[in-house]
């Protein structure tokens, strides 16, 4: 991609319009050029739910290991639409720099270390995001914390 097409959209990714942010994500994504990375990342703090979530699944996207601490960062948000594509992204990238963090999810979930939102089914999903994205890391810590905190 040109890099005029990579400045239309990064400048997109910064609109107050939702829709044309969300879309920007996306394309920026098909782009797979690691230097959008950094743009991205900045659209996972103060922007709306929708466009944090998709650049958290535009940087899953692309791919690049650059993308991980502003991920793992991400699985904090305090929307689980948020956190749990992060939680994706971070399967997709595959780095096991994401490991202790997705870890962490899985004991406080099994914990019941939000007794409130564990019963009401609103981590469930971030649970689940997160024995996934372990999976598809695969490595030796990431499977010990897979059978250590979930039973199929």
């Amino acid at each position: 991609m040109s890099p005029e097409y990579i400045q239309k959209w990064i400048g997109y990714l910064n609109d107050v319009d939702r829709d044309m942010s969300r879309i920007a994500c996306e394309k920026l994504a098909k782009t797979k050029d690691p230097k959008v990375v950094p743009e991205l990342s900045k659209a996972l703090k103060n922007r709306p739910v929708e466009v944090r979530a998709a650049a958290a699944r535009a940087l899953g996207e692309i791919g690049h290991r650059s993308a991980v601490a502003a991920l793992v960062e991400a699985l904090k948000d305090s929307d689980i639409m948020v956190s749990s594509a992060a939680a994706d992204a971070l399967g997709e990238i595959g780095d096991s720099a994401a490991v202790p963090a997705l870890s962490k999810i899985l004991h406080d979930y099994k914990t019941g270390l939000d007794r409130h939102k564990q019963i009401y089914g609103e981590t469930r999903g971030l649970y689940m995001a997160a024995v996934y994205a372990l999976q598809r890391i695969g490595t030796r810590e990431a499977k010990a914390a897979v059978q250590k905190y979930h039973t199929w």
